[in-house]
């Protein structure tokens, strides 16, 4: 039996506080939902007015307390959860790429919980981390959690019927209705088989109800993987969602394809998730000394975002740092302490959460970690001042375009983000390498299309000097300085990878060895594929230009045949998936997985083997045929 995980969910503040709470130490809850675009639940005023999906759950946590109508998470998933974790911005945060596992957050970090386990707080995580795997540094269980069910590693999140998870001090628990986990296996609506998202939901009730009437208060981080896209092996969706979410939205419209009513059905979990913590708060009797929050972690992803208008009216989805990428709306209710259907125009950051939580703690500020973000536990309990921000910072390294409804206006590159607000103004700046500064009137132009860099120079060098200062350098996230040099996107490797990243030491065991040939605009992997264990997963990343995947076999080969592609995927400029299944077992690997993606002209290898419980990427270039010997790092 697994241990039960602590939640924490995300809610927005409201605008309006009620009267003081009697509870001096409530419990935090913070529920946080993977790629959820700020149009996809009901609560976001500037959401699709056509084709809604139905949420509400968090609609009924919005109106029992505020919405924050300005408030912000990062770009993508890792850089936006440690700020939330660590109450860093991203010009200060140790992981400032969407990669945790390359660099894991470090005995120098004071997480959330870690303060709240200062203060007295029972604190557990279940779900999706991403900021250290198992036995790093960074492993929740490192940083301030008493208890960890679910999937250390963002990539391996991408499987949404893991056979393999961490629970608490156990790096490869077996999940057995998962063991194996495939189309086949897992039946009808994939009810035989055991879904990442709703083992997290269960194991949330399970805590709140454990803590419920003990001594101490406590925090649950409720963080999920939907509606983030994952796979099933066999299964040719990216949303492979069990009963009943598999058909719980319906549209006469045509345009509604079957991914799009399964990414709703996603979106309705979510939803339904949401719910069940609020039922059990209700259930036991400490709704009102229980704060929620809810966010998601980034802008929208990997499905067509024009029926249901994903990015509201913003530019930009996830991993850029236009408003679509970054914007929420963040719920919080607070049951006779927060006002019931509030709004705030306050702006709440991620990283408010770490001091906020703090304060309402009690927790002497003597013991809190530096911290870039303001509590906002004045607005909440209606006591004392509330402070504002000077600024909002975010820096981000991608050599893609994250065209949503609306295309990227800024070159790729390192790209930092700052808004500043003014009287009857708020700015925007964006630049890439250090170049010039693309400057917008968000008051006016909340689409971010009008360049005013000419107009104002006076606030271009001011939002200068503010990234200048608001950065400071890390060795594992090199800046750069301009177009020709290169910045660090992501490695997925214990032992770093080549520069611009940083390389560690490669103390490695080779499990695996084979043969590459790409072509343009195709390519063909095939080889001999050796595993020490019994299962491996891989994913694949060729980045560029658009093509398609061709595949996975070729003459001459003693494991031609071995590899079928499950269809052949078109690939966008941004990402494509394409299952790969064993045509029969070989060498003892059982399943793999592939996703690619395209940017520099590059095949991009990451190779996963759950027996190591490790990453590690290899790159090729795609007009040349090559051969090479993988290697994945034992864990530290």
């Amino acid at each position: 039996v697994m241990a039960p995980v602590v939640l924490i969910v995300l809610a927005a503040v409201a605008t309006m506080a009620g009267t003081a709470t009697s509870a001096p130490r409530p419990n935090i809850i913070f529920i946080l939902a993977d790629d959820l675009g700020y149009g996809d639940t009901t609560i976001s005023p500037l959401g699709n007015l056509t084709h809604k999906i139905p949420t509400p759950n968090v609609e009924r946590l919005a109106n029992n307390g505020l919405k924050f109508l300005r408030s912000y998470s990062g770009p993508v998933c890792a850089p936006s959860r440690c700020t939330l974790m660590t109450g860093l911005h991203q010009g200060h945060c140790h992981i400032r790429g969407n990669d945790g596992s390359y660099s894991p957050l470090t005995p120098k970090d004071t997480t959330v919980a870690a303060a709240l386990k200062k203060a007295g707080y029972k604190t557990g995580l279940f779900g999706k981390w991403g900021l250290g795997d198992f036995g790093t540094t960074g492993y929740p269980l490192q940083q301030g959690f008493d208890e960890f069910v679910g999937q250390d590693s963002q990539v391996a999140c991408h499987n949404w019927y893991p056979k393999i998870i961490q629970n608490n001090t156990q790096g490869s628990y077996i999940v057995n209705r998962n063991n194996p986990a495939n189309e086949k296996s897992c039946g009808a609506h994939h009810t035989k088989c055991f879904w990442a998202n709703d083992m997290s939901d269960q194991l949330a009730v399970d805590f709140i109800e454990r803590h419920a009437k003990g001594p101490d208060p406590f925090f649950l981080y409720f963080s999920t993987t939907t509606p983030h896209s994952g796979f099933l092996t066999g299964n040719s969706t990216d949303y492979p969602v069990p009963a009943p979410y598999d058909t719980a939205y319906q549209s006469s419209d045509p345009a509604a394809n079957e991914i799009l009513r399964l990414f709703a059905g996603a979106v309705i979990a979510q939803d339904m998730f949401v719910g069940n913590i609020l039922d059990t708060l209700e259930r036991l009797d400490i709704a009102k000394n229980t704060v929620v929050f809810f966010s998601g972690d980034n802008g929208p992803d990997d499905h067509a975002l024009q029926f249901f208008d994903d990015p509201g009216p913003f530019r930009g989805k996830k991993r850029s740092l236009h408003e679509g990428g970054m914007r929420q709306t963040i719920a919080v209710q607070w049951p006779g302490t927060v006002a019931p259907k509030s709004t705030s125009n306050h702006l709440f950051a991620f990283w408010d959460l770490l001091p906020t939580a703090a304060e309402l703690a009690g927790l002497d500020k003597s013991k809190w970690p530096t911290t870039d973000g303001v509590s906002i536990a004045p607005l909440l309990s209606g006591q004392g001042n509330q402070a504002v921000h000077d600024l909002l910072y975010w820096e981000f390294c991608y050599y893609g375009e994250a065209n949503g409804l609306l295309p990227q206006q800024y070159n790729k590159g390192w790209g930092q983000a700052i808004r500043v607000d003014r009287p009857f103004t708020e700015w925007k700046g964006i630049r890439v390498d250090r170049g010039d500064v693309l400057l917008y009137n968000l008051t006016a132009d909340i689409t971010e299309s009008v360049n005013v860099a000419a107009k104002f120079p006076d606030v271009v060098q001011e939002l200068i000097r503010a990234m200048e200062g608001e950065h400071v350098d890390d060795e594992w996230w090199p800046a750069t300085n301009n177009s020709s040099q290169k910045c660090c996107a992501s490695c997925f490797s214990h032992t770093g990878c080549k520069a611009p990243c940083k390389k560690l030491d490669d103390s490695t065991t080779i499990t695996a060895s084979g043969t590459m040939m790409p072509t343009v605009p195709a390519f063909y992997f095939f080889g001999e594929w050796i595993s020490v264990g019994s299962e491996a997963t891989w994913i694949l990343e060729q980045r560029g230009s658009s093509g398609t995947v061709g595949t996975l076999t070729g003459p001459g080969h003693p494991d031609a045949g071995c590899w079928t592609a499950n269809g052949h995927v078109t690939v966008s400029p941004d990402m494509g998936v394409l299952d790969l299944v064993l045509a029969t077992p070989c060498n003892g690997i059982t399943a793999a997985q592939a996703t690619v993606s395209l940017e520099l002209g590059a095949l991009i290898v990451h190779w996963s083997e759950p027996a190591l419980g490790s990453w590690q990427r290899r790159e090729f270039d795609f007009d040349s045929v090559g051969t090479e010997r993988l290697r994945a790092s034992p864990l530290p």
